[in-house]
């Protein structure tokens, strides 16, 4: 019974830090200024690709953060259950599977605050008008970070560990 509340407790852990990071996401990555042309499609105003690599960036960086939190606190918290060969492998399973579950709860925090509706600003716009894009996960591939850094962390640990038993044994 103590095992499923500790399970509980660990999802619920990371779909809280999910949704802050989601909103923490959605506060800080920048947004393309459009231009509205004269076919009534908006267009990037002047060059400006640092925008569209800003929210992937901002993921990016918050899911690596994540996964090394997680992946710390699930070795912390391993350390003091039992062996390490076989709790390793437990601490692997579980920050893959943390990772995945706040890496999603924070892409869809993220994108749900964002309430930039283009298709109507676009039907209410007139040519030359500038409009904000909306928040957008361009490469949906960031969003394995944060269960591969957790991962990396258990692996780096059990590395150590490994190493340390080799040169005393």
């Amino acid at each position: 019974m103590r095992r499923i509340v500790v399970g509980i407790i660990a999802v619920l852990s990371a779909v809280a830090l999910g949704a802050v990071l989601g909103w923490l996401w959605e506060t800080l990555a920048p947004r393309v200024v459009l231009e509205v042309a004269d076919d009534g499609k908006a267009y990037p105003e002047g060059f400006q690709p640092e925008g569209y690599m800003g929210d992937d960036g901002v993921a990016a960086l918050l899911c690596c953060a994540a996964g090394l939190a997680i992946g710390l606190a699930v070795v912390l918290i391993a350390r003091r259950v039992g062996n390490a060969p076989r709790i390793t492998m437990w601490a692997l399973g579980i920050v893959i599977g943390l990772g995945v579950i706040g890496a999603i709860t924070m892409r869809q925090v993220g994108l749900s605050l964002d309430d930039v509706d283009l298709p109507a600003q676009l039907a209410a716009a007139q040519p030359g008008d500038l409009l904000i894009s909306p928040l957008k996960l361009r490469m949906p591939g960031v969003l394995v970070l944060w269960p591969a850094m957790s991962a990396l962390v258990v692996f780096v640990v059990a590395l150590n560990d490994w190493w340390h038993s080799r040169r005393s044994g």
